[in-house]
C-alpha cells in the first residue's frame, strides 16, 4: 500500500521547488498571481506555499508591493555549495594572486541559461573600481565572461538561449545582434579570450578566459573587470596573457591535462608577470 502521506511531501515539495524555479534574472521580484498564472496552480495552493518558503526564508516578501523576492536562505545554501565545489578551491589562491599582482577587481563567473552569474570575486584594490556582489547576473553577450563561455556552444545553442536576431541593450556598446555576436565567437576561439569593452558598464572593459574540467569542457569563466581609463593597448594585451594563464593554472587544478600547460603553481603565474612587465619598460 503506497504511504500516501509521503507521496503528499513529495508533490509539496516539487511545487516548492516550481515556485522558486520562477524566479530569474528577469523576475526578481513576483507576486502570487503571477506565479498562480504561470504554473497553472490555484491562487490559494500557490499562497500557501509562498507563506511556506517565506518563513523558511527562501523567499522574501516586500510590505510595500506585496511581492516576493529571493530570500537569505537561499544566498547562504549557495555558499555552502561554493564551499564544497571543486572550483572554488582550485580557483580561490589563483584568484588571490591575479588580484595581488594586478591591483584590479577579479571575477569568476558560471553560464545559465543564456546568463553570466558571479560567484566568486576579489575586489579592486584602487580607489576608483566597479563593485560586484556574488551572485550578479548579467546576460551573457554584455560579458567578457559570457562571451567566451558561449563561444563554446555550438551555433543551434545559441540560437535556442538567444532566438531573436537583435539583442537587448545594456549600454550604448553592447553588442546590438546575434550575427555580430557570433562573429566575434570566431575570434574568441582563436586567441583564447573575450573582450567585451563597455558593453555591460559604461567605462569598463571586460578581459575574460576559460575555466575548464578534467575533460576540456569549458565550466566558467575568469574576467579582469577594468575601467578603460587605466588600460592601453599594452596593458590590454597583458592582462589578457595574464589571465589566459591563470584560467590554464586553474584548469590543471581541476585536472585538465591539455594545451601543454607550463603553469603549474600560482608562483608560475608571478614569474611570467613579474618578466612580462620587466620586457614591457
Amino acid at each position: 500500500m503506497a504511504n500516501s502521506t509521503g507521496n503528499n511531501g513529495i508533490k509539496s515539495l516539487n511545487k516548492a521547488s516550481e515556485v522558486l524555479g520562477c524566479f530569474g534574472p528577469d523576475k526578481l521580484e513576483l507576486g502570487a498571481v503571477d506565479i498562480s498564472s504561470k504554473l497553472k496552480v490555484p491562487l490559494t495552493t500557490v499562497v500557501r506555499i509562498l507563506a511556506t518558503l517565506t518563513n523558511m526564508r527562501f523567499l522574501e516578501r516586500s510590505e510595500k508591493t506585496r511581492k516576493y523576492s529571493i530570500g537569505p536562505m537561499l544566498y547562504y545554501l549557495g555558499s555552502l555549495y561554493l564551499d564544497t565545489t571543486d572550483i572554488f578551491k582550485a580557483a580561490e589562491p589563483v584568484i588571490k594572486t591575479v588580484n595581488s599582482l594586478t591591483s584590479e577587481a577579479v571575477s569568476l563567473g558560471i553560464l545559465q541559461e543564456g546568463n553570466v552569474i558571479l560567484i566568486m570575486k576579489e575586489e579592486s584594490k584602487h580607489a576608483f573600481r566597479l563593485t560586484h556582489h556574488i551572485g550578479t547576473i548579467l546576460p551573457a553577450y554584455a560579458s567578457a565572461m559570457g562571451k567566451i563561455l558561449l563561444s563554446e556552444l555550438s551555433e543551434a545553442k545559441v540560437d535556442v538561449l538567444f532566438p531573436d536576431e537583435r539583442l537587448r541593450p545594456i549600454t550604448e556598446k553592447t553588442v546590438a545582434t546575434k550575427s555580430e555576436l557570433k562573429r566575434e565567437f570566431k575570434e574568441i576561439r582563436r586567441n583564447g579570450t573575450a573582450f567585451n569593452r563597455e558593453g555591460g558598464y559604461d567605462g569598463v572593459e571586460g578581459i575574460a578566459s576559460a575555466v575548464r574540467d578534467a575533460s576540456g569542457t569549458a565550466i566558467a569563466a575568469m574576467s579582469l573587470p577594468v575601467p578603460i581609463f587605466r588600460l592601453d593597448e599594452t596593458r590590454r594585451e597583458l592582462f589578457a596573457g595574464l589571465i589566459k594563464r591563470a584560467t590554464n593554472l586553474i584548469s590543471y587544478r581541476l585536472g585538465y591535462k591539455g594545451d601543454n600547460n607550463p603553469y603549474h603553481n600560482s608562483e608560475d603565474i608571478r614569474s611570467w608577470w613579474e618578466q612580462a612587465n620587466s620586457t614591457n619598460k
